[in-house]
């Protein structure tokens, strides 16, 4: 692929969240105020900026200072209330927002809603100082790690340039097997800077909360590489595909889960199965975790399927995953399966339920195989505690009659965990797992 200077300069653009921005209040009441010299009600003037006259409250919001129009949608204002360029120029601030990322503990409640703007996120009048900071600081973070990327994009010119002027200098000998051995890693090349680039314009997607766009532009640069018969790494994007979506999904809601689900899902064919049977075993591995992670966030029956449907794919994922072949693999997988089985036990009623909280233990010690305290002391103690959990959901099911062993059995799990976690390094798991202690000490003692 030859960049231009005009596409690497539009590149570079993705990241530059510099420049002014507008004072709200400001900018609402001269909405207000030119809208009323011109005799325009708010409908009308909906329809003339959004072509929607049912968006007046949209218009009351701008008027109000309560949100962040887009530029896009501050030009259709200025052009339906012939605002001047003077006119709108006092009220736009001058503030580097790429600077005001270093500075978010610090910004002011008006800074906070203007850069909060900047990335489209979702109701910022209606959120919290804390969670605006948190969510910003979430974006800085990504801001930081695209503009790195757009960074490198010169190298990659420069290794494509070289490959080929060798090209170029092997058919002026007619060495054409070299010819086809270079323009083959062109080719090749040339799809990799393509799925690069449309990767930054994903990470770009998703720092606007676009999420469907950033899901198109991944799937199609996975696709990409069907072309020259390398279906092993388009299978390998998708891996990494799924888990930018699913991060995102983890973070701020919204579709970034079931977009995971729908990339992957399509990929764990029984064609991969029998060519790279490893690479679908953690295909599976990675769609259960998408499942069970929506099945957590979804109440009722659709829940309950979505924790069916990642405990089926977690037991698809040992058939390869196997303890003999992939011991670390398989007691992960292990682990995993039992905190679904776990989660779908606690929603189940009756003898099921019972019998899935069980299973869940049963997951859990079989991990224990592999996570010694030995060998693998913190996963071991992780793991401990998880049997804890079990058994104190045991306890607490409808159909237990028997809370008493149950909560001894936690307090055994628990007081092993606690023998690793350090309260010093590890002051987190030390406290959840001392607090889990004291509720199953509290438990027993109330028992009579």
């Amino acid at each position: 692929m030859r960049y231009g200077f005009d596409v690497l300069q539009k590149l570079r653009q993705i990241v530059k969240v510099c420049g002014k921005l507008l004072n709200l209040a400001a900018f609402g009441a001269l909405i207000k105020r030119k809208r009323g010299e011109a005799r325009l009600t708010q409908e009308t003037l909906a329809q003339d900026v959004f072509g929607d006259s049912t968006r007046k409250a949209d218009i009351s919001r701008l008027e109000n200072g309560k949100t962040t129009p887009q530029e896009a949608t501050i030009q259709k204002l200025c052009k339906a209330l012939n605002i001047s360029a003077a006119e709108l120029e006092p009220i736009r601030q001058s503030r580097d927002a790429a600077k005001q990322l270093d500075m978010i503990p610090s910004l002011s409640r008006e800074d906070l809603e203007n850069l909060a703007g900047r990335f489209n996120i979702e109701t910022p009048f209606d959120r919290s100082d804390d969670d605006l900071r948190q969510q910003l600081t979430f974006k800085a973070k990504e801001y930081r790690a695209l503009k790195a990327e757009v960074d490198t994009i010169n190298e990659d010119m420069k290794r494509l340039a070289n490959l080929k002027a060798a090209a170029q200098d092997a058919i002026a000998r007619v060495d054409l097997d070299e010819v086809e051995a270079l323009l083959s890693m062109v080719q090749e090349t040339e799809l990799e800077e393509a799925a690069k680039t449309a990767e930054l314009r994903s990470n770009n997607a998703l720092l606007r909360g676009n999420v469907d766009q950033a899901f198109d532009l991944l799937e199609s640069a996975a696709n990409s590489f069907g072309a020259i018969g390398t279906t092993a790494k388009a299978e390998r994007k998708i891996l990494r595909y799924f888990a930018i979506l699913r991060n995102h999904g983890l973070r701020y809601g919204g579709q970034g889960l079931p977009l995971s689900q729908a990339l992957i899902e399509r990929e764990l064919t029984e064609d991969l199965k029998n060519d790279n049977a490893w690479l679908w075993a953690a295909g599976k591995n990675s769609l259960a975790v998408s499942l069970q992670e929506q099945g957590i966030r979804t109440t009722g029956a659709d829940g309950a399927d979505l924790l069916s449907q990642a405990v089926a794919a977690y037991r698809a994922a040992l058939q390869v995953r196997t303890q003999a072949d992939h011991p670390v693999n398989w007691a992960m997988t292990q682990n995993n399966l039992g905190n679904t089985l776990s989660d779908q036990g606690t929603r189940t009623s009756g003898a099921d339920g019972a019998d899935l909280l069980t299973e869940s233990v049963t997951a859990y010690r079989a991990a224990l195989q592999v996570r010694t305290q030995a060998n693998h002391p913190v996963d071991w103690a992780m793991t401990q505690e998880n049997i804890a959990v079990a058994h104190c959901e045991i306890s607490e099911h409808d159909s237990c009659d028997t809370t008493k062993p149950e909560l001894q059995n936690a307090l055994v799990a628990i007081d092993a965990a606690l023998t690793v976690y350090d309260p010093e390094h590890m002051s987190y798991d030390y406290g959840t797992a001392t607090e889990l202690r004291k509720r199953i000490l509290a438990k027993l003692d109330a028992l009579p």
